[in-house]
């Protein structure tokens, strides 16, 4: 036999960590982009002026802690877009992502402007019915 008219031996096995690693790092690339930092970034820095803004005395509105239901909301947002150019299309995770981050900043609003749940409480369940028809209707 000839050498000559064998082939090459195969490349060797990478190494099962670095390429798990890898798979990890796309995952996370996928999920998440390159969105993760800067948002934690401008997430810190309002907590930090809205502290110091408190710190000098500047006037807030007593529900001011009302605003943290907007990182949720902001997510959720992100994430229905994620899903949306990933898909191309408007899906039922885009329409929850969308939903539920509405859903926060109303609640926010109606925390910031000292809404009278005691008065208004039935109108969730109203709108809870409109969102029922309307997904029921939606889906045939």
């Amino acid at each position: 036999m000839s050498d000559a008219a064998s082939p090459p031996p195969p490349p060797p096995p990478r190494d099962w960590r670095e390429q798990r690693r890898e798979e990890r790092w796309q995952r996370r690339q996928m999920r998440w982009g390159s969105t993760g930092n800067w948002t934690f970034g401008a997430i810190l820095i309002l907590l930090g002026v809205l502290f110091l803004a408190q710190n000098l005395g500047v006037s807030l509105p007593h529900n001011w802690w009302a605003l943290f239901l907007l990182i949720p909301a902001a997510a959720s947002f992100v994430s229905a877009w994620t899903l949306y150019q990933r898909n191309g299309a408007v899906t039922a995770s885009v329409r929850g992502g969308i939903l539920g981050g509405a859903i926060l900043v109303l609640l926010t609003l109606a925390f910031l402007i000292d809404f009278e749940w005691g008065k208004y409480w039935p109108v969730v369940l109203i709108l809870l019915g409109i969102a029922a028809i309307g997904t029921g209707m939606y889906r045939r």
